[in-house]
């Protein structure tokens, strides 16, 4: 068992995934630790509506989204996990995007450009590879 969890599935996507987890777990630590911190410089150009409430809950879904991702890179084979996590990333990229688009709370390029970036890369990376790990 202990070989299993060491172990990630052969490829580059449970890897990308994998850290994807890691830097979602780091974070939902900074999120709880500095509340006004990284959150502010993300939505820029609202900063006075980032209050460590919103900061909190961004931590909340963050966390979540660590734990998805995680356990897909460990489990790249079961549908379920990797569909989940597939659309975690949609769901990311969405938010994201109507944050820019829509909202206009965060501008491009800036704090936020790694994790757009890392979303995308994501599900277009997951899309290619579905038959990979999913027979």
């Amino acid at each position: 068992m202990l070989g299993t969890l060491l172990t990630l599935p052969t490829g580059g996507l449970p890897k990308f995934i994998w850290l994807s987890a890691v830097f979602s777990a780091f974070n939902t630590i900074q999120c709880l630790v500095a509340p006004l911190g990284m959150t502010r410089k993300i939505y820029s150009q609202q900063p006075d509506q980032v209050t460590p409430l919103t900061s909190h809950v961004f931590a909340a879904w963050t966390a979540l989204s660590a734990v998805l991702r995680y356990q897909c890179a460990f489990n790249m084979g079961n549908e379920l996990v990797y569909d989940i996590t597939f659309w975690s990333y949609v769901i990311a990229s969405a938010h994201f995007t109507s944050e820019i688009v829509a909202f206009k709370t965060i501008k491009m390029p800036g704090a936020a450009i790694s994790t757009f970036c890392v979303a995308i890369t994501s599900i277009l990376w997951m899309i290619h590879d579905r038959d990979v790990y999913i027979h």
